[in-house]
This record gives C-alpha cells, sequence and structure tokens, in this order.
C-alpha cells in the first residue's frame, strides 16, 4: 500500500468519511465542512505541536486516512482520528494506516529526543472533538474523551498493541430546574464551618495561594490551565474556592455559559488539606446553582471511572451517557 499527506489537496473525501461516519452512527462527533476539518485535524493546535495525516487512495476515492497530533506542552503524541470506508475493511487499511503514522512519530520523536515514542488515546489530546451525548437534546460537550468504550474502534485499536489505562465517563443533566439541596448538604457545611472552610466566590483582595493548589493537585493539564485563568487580564472570570483562611483551597469553574446554554468550566478540585469534610459536596452544588442562576440550560463533564467524586455528581442527578477508554500503545522493537 502506499500513502499521502493528508492535506487540505485532499480533505474534501476525508471530510466525506468522517461526516458518514457519523451519519452511520459509528461515533458521536458533530459534522464539519471542510474547512472545520482543516482547521481542526490538519493544523498544529498551538506553536511548537505538529500535526500528521496520513491517507489511502483507490484512484479519486478515499479508502481510509489517519490524524495524529504531538503536544507540545506536555510532550505527547496521541493518535487522534483514524475511519476507513465500510466496503474496505479488513483488508488491513487501518492496519497499514496505524503503523505509517507511528513510523513518522517514531522519526518525529528521535528528533525530539522522547523515546520510546508512545501514541497515546485520551482526553489530553489537544485537539477539541465536539459531539453529542446520545439520549439528550442535541447537547454538545466540547472534546471528546478518547475511543468509546465497546466499539469497532476500541476492538481494533486493542487488538493493535493498545492497552486501556483508564476509563472516563461522561455525564449530563438539565439545570433548569436544579434547586440548591440546602437541607441535604446542611451537615457539610456545618463540619466546614467548624474548620472555618467557606465556598465563596475568588476575590485576589481576599484569597492567596492557588499555586499551592496547582502544586498539590498536580495535573497535566490544570498545571498550567489554572493559573492562566487566574492571569487573565482584569482578572479570572468568576470561579467558586473553598476559602481555607484566606487560602485556596479548592476550585470549581469558571462560571462560563456558551451561546447554547452549556456550561463551561475548566473542572473541579480540593486541595488534599480540605478533603473529607464535604468540601467538593458543596463547591459542586453551589456550582450548578451559580451556573442556572447565570442562565445556563445544562452541564455536561467527564470524570474517571473510579474518582470517587461520582458518588457526588450522580448524587446531584447526573446521569452517564457515554463511557471512553483511554489507551496507549508502545511498540517493542527487538
Amino acid at each position: 500500500m502506499s500513502y499521502q499527506r493528508l492535506d487540505e489537496s485532499n480533505a474534501k473525501e476525508a471530510v466525506r468519511l468522517y461526516n458518514e461516519a457519523t451519519l452511520r452512527g459509528e461515533q458521536y462527533y458533530l459534522p464539519l465542512d471542510e474547512s472545520g476539518f482543516v482547521s481542526l485535524f490538519l493544523k498544529p493546535v498551538k506553536k511548537g505541536d505538529e500535526a500528521f495525516g496520513f491517507c489511502e487512495m483507490d484512484g479519486e476515492t478515499m479508502r481510509g486516512f489517519i490524524v495524529g497530533h504531538f503536544d507540545s506542552g506536555i510532550q505527547r503524541y496521541f493518535l487522534t482520528l483514524i475511519e476507513v470506508e465500510p466496503a474496505f475493511r479488513r483488508q488491513g487499511i487501518g492496519k497499514g494506516l496505524l503503523e505509517e503514522l507511528q513510523l513518522q512519530i517514531d522519526m518525529d520523536a528521535y528528533e525530539r529526543q522522547i523515546l520510546p515514542a508512545v501514541l497515546e488515546v485520551s482526553y489530553f489530546n489537544p485537539v477539541m472533538i465536539s459531539w453529542y451525548l446520545p439520549d439528550t437534546d442535541h447537547h454538545i460537550h466540547n472534546n471528546a474523551q478518547g475511543v468509546l468504550l465497546g466499539s469497532p474502534a476500541h476492538l481494533f485499536l486493542k487488538n493493535n498493541g493498545f492497552r486501556d489505562f483508564d476509563c472516563q465517563n461522561s455525564y449530563d443533566q438539565q439545570l433548569t430546574e436544579y434547586r440548591y439541596p440546602a437541607e441535604a448538604l446542611a451537615p457539610y457545611e456545618k463540619r466546614m464551618a467548624d474548620h472555618g472552610l467557606t465556598v465563596e466566590f475568588y476575590d485576589p483582595k481576599k484569597h492567596t495561594d492557588f499555586e499551592g493548589l496547582v502544586e498539590d493537585l498536580n495535573n497535566d493539564l490544570w498545571n498550567w490551565q489554572i493559573p492562566a485563568e487566574f492571569a487573565r487580564e482584569g482578572g479570572p472570570r468568576p470561579i467558586l474556592i473553598v476559602n481555607d483562611h484566606g487560602k485556596v483551597g479548592g476550585f470549581a469553574g469558571p462560571i462560563v455559559v456558551e451561546p447554547s446554554g452549556r456550561c463551561w468550566l475548566l473542572g473541579l478540585a480540593v486541595h488534599s488539606r480540605c478533603r473529607g469534610m464535604g468540601c467538593a459536596s458543596v463547591l459542586f452544588n453551589r456550582m450548578c446553582d451559580e451556573f442556572r442562576l447565570a442562565g445556563a440550560k445544562y452541564m455536561t463533564f467527564f470524570t474517571a471511572e473510579g474518582n470517587f467524586a461520582r458518588n457526588i455528581y450522580e448524587g446531584a442527578g447526573f446521569r452517564i451517557h457515554a463511557s471512553w477508554a483511554n489507551m496507549r500503545r508502545r511498540v517493542v522493537k527487538h
């Protein structure tokens, strides 16, 4: 098989494969036009990143394509997307495309001295693919968290050297009828008060040491996302915190409502020194109420299968609408 670079000259065929896979229900991704496809998949996300794209052609017809990305911030390689025309599946096209991507990434990693070159499928991918949550009123989440658990794509990757390392669950709930459960949370609020903890909006004149929270959480994305939010010109957007005697002991938000009515937030987390007192429950439910008051119609987010905080989310009425496998592939050469 011979492979061509996937670029603007042949992107039209790739868009066809991508959109047809969505229409067949094989993936939940939003349909794209040619310009949107090129911008999302064939361009580096930021300076220092790299995009890799290859396709296999049968005359003028594209039989399959693959896209991968390198994130310069966290120094990782990602398999972003692979599509094969149904009529040409089980003929080695997908496997061949995967090996071509691996070869190019191996060479890139050698030049960057990032060895071994590990391909990953996860929510850390800098490419944000928007998708519809099934069994909702066209609710949209702004990034895919991996490969759909148990899907043909998941099984294909399992059979080609990828291994699951985590599972993410995507949650959704209407917020228009949400109300803060004051009675249920009263014991948590009292316990927090007994330790001098409150949930309130961040005020740079009153609250300090968000850096300590970032260091304690030590999350590859939050390590730069949270400082960037707090360093915004004019200050961060409205963001709830756990006030631990003047120090930031947790965060939730920021409270941003998208034009669609969806909540946009970086996440929610509590400093290790403030855990075990109900802070996360109070913080999460307060955040939901603030989003409702700000006019949000619905909230979507994801968390790991094993995250104990899912009990908080599910207790507040949120339900899982999709589950995703996070996978890594390491090719061992003898």
